[in-house]
């Protein structure tokens, strides 16, 4: 990307908002190797005169006025709420952080499933109770792991299933075959469920995604399957699944994401037996990783680069 205005990039105050924001700047600070003009009050005038915008954290609910900005940096992988904000505008480049999210959430998935399949809770259980019942863990080792979504992530979360031994597919828009990677079109997606024994939702929450995992393609799953929801809370019809959880298709679910967060108490997902909730907290952004991607791609804005992680406003991701 051209950065308009570009002479003026180096200069010009860069408005970054969001929690940790003043670890953020000194970190950037220290990757950069030179000092950044920084501001935190989007009312300032120098926010104004501002190209560049670092949301290391959720938008704030009231838009602000930057008429010059030129570049949105967003702390978080997931961008739908961008969608409906003015700052994003026709002339404004917004990219996405990436950081390690890839490995985080592939451990968080793995963490839970081994979890499941070895009986954690059960052990616990029997600690507390100071009992001695012995049983035979259930291993990862030859089932099928299903990766509905296959970018960064998802294939973050397939290479750690193929280390488990597991057979591993991914769905994903426009597939290719990598290495070791099964990637398929959308369209094989019904017959790829039936197969599966771990399901695991990695899908951008657009247009095209809301309720994806409805009743037809929960009733589509293997008996006993898992389902697992690393994506967004509204690419899931919450009712369909607890009646799918009810028939078996899928048995479980292990949730980290829900349309309302937090979820409420007495919502109806936590009276489902099968399904394990979780405060989103698979894909939560750390300094280092938010301040590296910050600073390798201001280089390129401040070089004319092309910039890393762009999203395209058509796709929505």
């Amino acid at each position: 990307m051209k950065a308009a205005g570009e002479d003026r990039a180096g200069m010009s105050p860069i408005l970054i908002t969001g929690r940790d924001a003043a670890a953020l700047r000194e970190r950037v600070d220290a990757i950069a190797g030179k000092g950044v003009l920084w501001i935190t009050d989007p009312g300032d005038p120098a926010a104004r005169e501002t190209t560049i915008w670092f949301c290391a954290g959720q938008p704030p609910s009231e838009p602000f006025s930057l008429p010059k900005l030129r570049w949105i940096q967003s702390g978080w992988a997931g961008v739908e709420t961008w969608m409906r904000r003015p700052e994003w505008g026709r002339d404004v480049t917004l990219t996405r952080t990436v950081g390690d999210f890839p490995e985080r959430i592939a451990e968080y998935v793995f963490g839970y499933l081994l979890a499941q399949a070895i009986e954690i809770p059960r052990a616990l259980h029997l600690m507390e109770r100071r009992g001695w019942e012995r049983w035979t863990p259930g291993t990862l080792q030859g089932r099928a792991l299903l990766v509905v979504g296959y970018g960064t992530i998802g294939a973050s979360i397939g290479a750690l299933g193929r280390s488990f031994g597991m057979r591993v597919t991914g769905i994903r828009r426009h597939p290719a075959r990598n290495g070791n990677d099964d990637v398929r079109d959308l369209s094989a997606l019904e017959r790829s469920l039936g197969e599966a024994h771990v399901v695991v939702n990695v899908l951008p929450y657009t247009h095209d995604t809301e309720s994806f995992w409805n009743a037809d393609r929960f009733s589509r799953m293997r008996a006993g399957a898992t389902f697992i929801n690393v994506s967004r809370g509204a690419t899931v019809d919450d009712r369909a699944l607890i009646d799918g959880i009810r028939q078996g298709k899928p048995a479980h679910a292990i949730l980290d994401v829900f349309r309302e967060e937090p979820l409420p108490r007495d919502h109806a997902l936590r009276d489902v037996p099968g399904i394990w909730i979780t405060p989103h907290v698979a894909g939560i952004g750390t300094l280092e990783p938010l301040a590296r991607a910050f600073a390798e791609n201001l280089e390129r804005f401040r070089t004319g680069q092309p910039l890393a992680n762009v999203v395209d406003r058509e796709r929505g991701y």
